[in-house]
């Protein structure tokens, strides 16, 4: 691991996972985040504070909404500076007030846009300034190293996954998914000596439209597959009768990994550089027709449009 001695394992008997930002409770019992609520809500720790019953006696102790058709209720009111009515958070500048015209509404609702949408655009500058400034280490043999954790990093930060997969076991990638159903046309080589060949796999910095995910390096191709499909919510028809079923390609060169083999282990594709932790995968769908037609010695390469 990265950080042997960062964070501590959480408590709870059916977890034991190992968090980065443990949470403690005041009996001393260390839990991850998932868990430190079940354990102060179970109970069963003596430390934990006691709730307390909230005994309204009638409705004249909760202030109603007043937008037309809404039921909600707040133990505190909150009254428009205009009209002085109660109103709910989520109608907290409302349009029926008679008080505040289309332009003052229009300006109130600017000044609490403004930030998020400065904050959006901030970060997007700063993403693609961290793309282009890694995009340029890749290409320097003395910053190269670098330039692959920080790129590594970024996955990782925002990687959707199975949490039950062991932290040791976990490889990172890019994937785009595919935009529709259709079968993707391909080309199919059978010698060797057909095939371009590159220098080298590099890895792509720029994550726009992609899905950062995590897998097992112990898993077979076919079940990483699977878990790419819950992950990103893509339909799998790979263990059913159909006329497209979905296969793994290499952005870079549109390569399909293992097109007619379904087990072999992402540990062995990583080892022999065929995928590096943090590439760009691409998933997209595959006519069973051509799949058919695949013998063991054949190559696919996806038709980059």
């Amino acid at each position: 691991m990265e950080f042997p001695t960062l964070g501590e394992h959480c408590q709870n008997e059916d977890c034991k996972q190992k968090d980065f930002l443990p949470l403690q409770c005041k009996c001393g019992k260390v839990f991850c985040r998932e868990h430190f609520g079940d354990h102060c809500t179970s109970g069963f720790c003596e430390m934990t504070p006691k709730s307390k019953d909230i005994c309204l006696k009638s409705d004249d102790k909760i202030f109603r909404c007043s937008e037309e058709g809404c039921k909600k209720g707040n133990l505190h009111e909150l009254l428009c500076s205009k009209c002085n009515k109660h109103y709910c958070i989520e109608h907290r500048f409302h349009l029926s007030c008679p008080e505040i015209d289309d332009e003052t509404m229009a300006r109130k609702i600017e000044q609490y846009e403004a930030p998020r949408r400065q904050f959006h655009e901030a970060n997007k500058h700063l993403q693609q300034k961290i793309t282009e400034n890694i995009r340029k280490a890749l290409q320097s043999s003395t910053k190269v190293k670098t330039a692959s954790k920080i790129h590594l990093m970024r996955i990782k930060q925002k990687a959707l996954g199975p949490k039950s997969i062991p932290a040791s076991d976990r490889v990172y990638f890019a994937i785009r998914k595919p935009i529709n159903m259709e079968p993707k046309p391909v080309r199919i080589i059978t010698d060797e000596e057909n095939v371009v060949q590159i220098e080298s796999v590099t890895l792509d910095p720029d994550l726009k439209d992609t899905v950062p995910i995590f897998i097992s390096s112990k898993w077979s191709l076919g079940r990483v597959l699977d878990s790419i499909c819950d992950t990103c919510n893509l339909k799998n028809d790979n263990n059913k009768f159909g006329d497209a079923k979905l296969r793994l390609f290499r952005q870079l060169d549109g390569y399909c990994v293992s097109p007619s083999k379904m087990d072999v282990e992402m540990a062995d594709l990583i080892k022999n550089e065929i995928l590096l932790e943090g590439d760009k995968l691409v998933v997209e769908y595959i006519s069973n027709d051509v799949l058919s037609k695949l013998d063991e010695y054949s190559q696919l390469f996806l038709l980059i449009q």
